[in-house]
């Protein structure tokens, strides 16, 4: 109260001086001024109140934002501690494929060279008879063959007497007695 007793005596002494000049401008700077007060004594305490209360509901609505974004946060650490777990595991689980592979293909290589060998022996021994009955069997029918021009050769040599192969009957027995 003591405040409005001061301004109501500084504004007449003021307007009685005749320092500010009543123009529509100062009249309505005056009425805002008076206003903003007649609000602030009437409403400021329901205002206050009100500013209290928000504030009070931010800081609540942040609290809960905060704890959730905790939450979150704690969440996401214990999925990352899960996953760098995973991770071992996994390099692990690499690792230990990696050596398997390893291994099981040296001895895949051993058992194919091995089985390679045991055919390879088979094939040549298989091969060995093979040669020796076709070499039985070339020699049989060259000795067929040659049992049948040595007959023809006599034939044609007795019953019909061509100079030509009685020429080649000569030159086989020379090769003959040449061998002998």
């Amino acid at each position: 109260m003591n405040f409005i007793f001061i301004f109501v005596i500084l504004t007449i002494l003021i307007i009685s001086n005749k320092l500010f000049l009543f123009n529509e401008e100062f009249l309505i700077l005056l009425s805002f001024c008076c206003f903003c007060f007649i609000i602030y004594t009437k409403l400021g305490d329901q205002l206050e109140n009100r500013f209290k209360n928000k504030t009070l509901e931010l800081e609540k609505l942040f609290l809960s934002s905060l704890n959730i974004i905790v939450a979150n946060l704690t969440k996401k650490k214990k999925l990352n501690a899960k996953l760098k777990y995973f991770k071992n595991i996994y390099l692990s689980l690499k690792k230990y494929y990696l050596e398997f592979s390893k291994q099981f293909l040296v001895e895949l290589l051993i058992y194919k060279n091995n089985q390679e060998k045991s055919n390879f022996l088979f094939k040549l021994i298989t091969f060995s008879t093979f040669e020796k009955d076709y070499l039985k069997f070339i020699t049989l029918l060259l000795t067929k063959k040659l049992n049948q021009i040595n007959k023809i050769l006599n034939f044609f040599n007795l019953i019909v007497k061509i100079k030509k192969i009685q020429t080649i009957m000569k030159i086989n027995r020379i090769s003959l007695i040449k061998k002998i």
